[in-house]
């Protein structure tokens, strides 16, 4: 039997990847199905050429919260008559948008206060954190379709276009397709998760002269004047600042590319990731344990000692010599040691 599914992916973009496992096997779970998905417009891109999806459904930026984004979501997806709809947002809004938008079935975590919303409400593994999302989100397909599903890890695949726009803006900055670089990307959302300027700047100087690599900056656009300090700060042609410069789908190819990626578990760690490209992930008030990118070619660096540590707060609540220790404590040094030990045990690309 011919079914249509629909699948309200989350709002982040390491959300987004950790849910591949899920999306690409939709299919596999029902034969002869079509699948969509339901993506913020800004992330849209990541679906682009996956033979997973058969279409993709764009939710404006302005749209994807609030009570207005239930209306709207009600009027993307009410024209298309979808038998079976999977929620994998945790909100009250998504699941009142499906039930709106005439979702026959819908199948989803209970939180939020949405049971009622769902037409299968199924409860969250207990503790919340006692497998990684990637799980979590299969997990939902695996008994939403009551068949069991091997887990194969995210990946996302680069196509020709991709390259050659990313070769053309490397091109502008001197770097042809023969040099090797690292990609860095210096901040991140929360403020507790941040290393530091000045701990990434000094890093940045010891692999630019102790590899002998070129250093590209990554970030949003947001993130384009602290770019600018620290590759002012390096105080070398070699270190480029391209935040807020690349599309999502440029980004993708721009990571695919490179030697390593340095940063912190973050979206374009789980970019990373997913395109086989090794990588260093300083790890903090996040738990790895439930969100870290999935790959074989990871050095994590995390300081399970600490009491604190995995506090999943956005802010540190503590003073003195505590704040932010999981961040302050990870040296350069140590840093620097990993990206060695990574660059042992990789070949570069092309070679």
């Amino acid at each position: 039997m011919s079914r249509t599914i629909i699948i309200r992916t989350p709002n982040h973009l390491g959300d987004c990847i950790m849910a591949l496992p899920m999306i690409n096997e939709t299919r596999e779970a029902y034969a002869g199905s079509t699948v969509t998905v339901l993506v913020p417009e800004h992330l849209a891109d990541l679906f682009e050429s996956n033979p997973a999806v058969d279409q993709v459904l764009k939710i404006p930026t302005e749209h994807v919260h609030g009570l207005i984004a239930v209306m709207k979501i009600k009027d993307i997806i009410a024209p298309h008559s979808f038998n079976i709809g999977y929620i994998l947002p945790p909100s009250f809004g998504s699941a009142a948008g499906f039930k709106l938008g005439g979702v026959k079935e819908r199948i989803g975590y209970i939180a939020d206060g949405r049971r009622l919303l769902l037409s299968r409400p199924l409860p969250m593994s207990t503790p919340l954190s006692s497998s990684h999302r990637s799980e979590t989100y299969l997990n939902l397909l695996r008994r939403g379709a009551g068949i069991d599903i091997e887990f194969v890890r995210p990946k996302l695949f680069v196509n020709e276009r991709d390259l050659e726009k990313v070769a053309a803006t490397l091109d502008r900055f001197d770097i042809s397709e023969q040099d090797d670089y690292a990609v860095v990307a210096f901040q991140a959302v929360a403020a507790s998760r941040r290393w530091g300027q000045q701990k990434y700047v000094q890093a940045i100087k010891q692999i630019v002269s102790r590899f002998k690599l070129k250093v590209i900056l990554s970030g949003s656009k947001e993130e384009a004047p602290v770019g600018d300090e620290i590759a002012a700060a390096a105080g070398t042609r070699e270190v480029i600042n391209l935040a807020g410069k690349t599309t999502l789908r440029e980004t993708l190819a721009l990571v695919s590319r490179a030697r390593f990626f340095l940063g912190n578990d973050s979206g374009p760690a789980h970019l990373a990731a997913a395109v086989g490209t090794p990588l260093v992930v300083l790890s903090g008030a996040d738990d790895p344990n439930e969100t870290s990118p999935i790959t074989p070619r990871k050095r994590l660096l995390y300081l399970k000692q600490l009491k604190c540590i995995s506090c999943v707060k956005n802010v540190c609540p503590l003073k003195g010599d505590s704040h932010m220790q999981c961040m302050n404590e990870i040296s350069v040094d140590r840093v620097l040691d990993e990206i060695a030990e990574l660059l042992e045990d990789t070949t570069p690309l092309g070679h």
